[in-house]
């Protein structure tokens, strides 16, 4: 990575870090966990060459962190990340609000079986999101709750795009 792009990755990630908006009505910080998706999406994406990444969101003395996990080498585009590893990166007394991860560049922009009851396996944590990002670096969310992968499929949301993010902040960075 060149220099520049070191910068922008190092921007990017203590942009994301940092206290929450006043806590909002619903105490989800939908807003945040959003704005912090988006960085995390930007900093691990491109490093989903081989890999795949995986967080669980939380909140934790008033600041949105992820606890970050990588999965061993995926093998033509299959990863099993063990989500556990993350798991036990939570800090004590945090709330969790939700989980991310990437799919490798030459995996599938499809949901996996693993994926969906992932997430499921949470949907009883109130305010709990969960999101992901397809090889082309669009960044989508789906409905926790989904029962199949054709109902999580239906619900996704795309919420943004990091190759296009990254682009954005690098053509920025070179007018400045």
């Amino acid at each position: 990575m060149c220099t520049a792009g070191v910068f922008i990755l190092a921007v990017i990630l203590l942009a994301s870090a940092g206290a929450v908006r006043a806590n909002p009505p619903d105490g989800c910080y939908r807003e945040d966990v959003l704005a912090h998706v988006r960085a995390q999406f930007a900093a691990y994406g491109p490093l989903s060459v081989l890999h795949e990444y995986f967080g669980f969101i939380y909140l934790h003395e008033g600041e949105i962190g992820s606890a970050v996990t990588r999965s061993d080498k995926c093998r033509q585009g299959v990863c099993l990340t063990d989500t556990r590893a993350a798991a036990l990166r939570i800090p004590r007394g945090a709330k969790v609000l939700g989980e991310w991860h990437t799919h490798p560049h030459d995996g599938s922009a499809l949901l996996s079986v693993y994926d969906v009851q992932g997430a499921r396996n949470n949907r009883h944590i109130r305010c709990y999101s969960a999101f992901y990002s397809k090889p082309n670096g669009e960044i989508l969310s789906w409905e926790p709750a989904a029962t199949s992968i054709p109902t999580a499929m239906a619900s996704r949301v795309v919420i943004g795009n990091y190759t296009e993010q990254l682009a954005a902040n690098l053509e920025e960075t070179a007018y400045q």
